[in-house]
């Protein structure tokens, strides 16, 4: 019988996932502000006018405490994801209680085409995208969730600087990457910054 020396897409992703679910609720609290201070302390996150963000779902990053944060300062513009279809759209927050239960349970703000984030916003500011996703790799490699919401959208705004939050149980030594796949800019564990 041949040995198999190759997992599919699908089970590097459960593999990784499930090394992100064990972590404990505490752990993936300090482990998630130790990701934040050392995005804080990046040129990119320092000069950005307005952050796009997503907001933290099961075991990723967390996010929350961030977001408020950007939202009390008030230095940067914050959006946030919402779905729509099969594309997602980013736009202004200015509370936390403007994000209300959407797509899979994923907090989102609701549809206003006035606080859509447009190449407009991105042309007279310098802006920022944190993404999610599943697993990771030393060359940038991502795979998120299957689903290329933020593949696309990052085609879509090439100029934007795309920093991915990770956790070091994340990072595998090669993640398969296709032609529509984006690397993200940075990549940002607990331990240190990869890009």
């Amino acid at each position: 019988m041949e040995k198999k020396d190759f997992i599919s897409k699908q089970e590097l992703r459960t593999r990784y996932l499930g090394c992100r679910n064990s972590l404990l609720a505490g752990e993936r609290k300090e482990k998630s502000r130790k990701i934040w201070e050392l995005l804080k302390k990046q040129d990119v996150f320092q000069s950005a006018m307005a952050v796009l963000v997503y907001m933290d779902y099961r075991s990723e990053v967390i996010t929350t405490g961030l977001v408020e944060e950007l939202l009390l300062d008030r230095e940067k513009k914050v959006y946030a994801p919402k779905v729509e279809g099969m594309n997602i759209h980013f736009y202004e927050i200015n509370t936390i209680e403007d994000l209300t239960d959407g797509y899979q349970g994923i907090r989102e703000p609701e549809e206003n085409p006035d606080r859509l984030f447009c190449q407009e916003e991105l042309q007279k500011m310098k802006c920022l995208i944190l993404v999610p996703g599943a697993v990771f790799d030393r060359e940038r490699g991502r795979m998120g969730y299957g689903k290329g919401f933020y593949d696309r959208y990052l085609a879509v705004f090439p100029g934007l600087f795309s920093v991915a939050l990770a956790f070091d149980c994340q990072i595998a030594k090669k993640v398969p990457v296709e032609e529509y796949d984006i690397r993200p800019d940075m990549i940002i564990t607990e331990s240190g910054v990869i890009c």
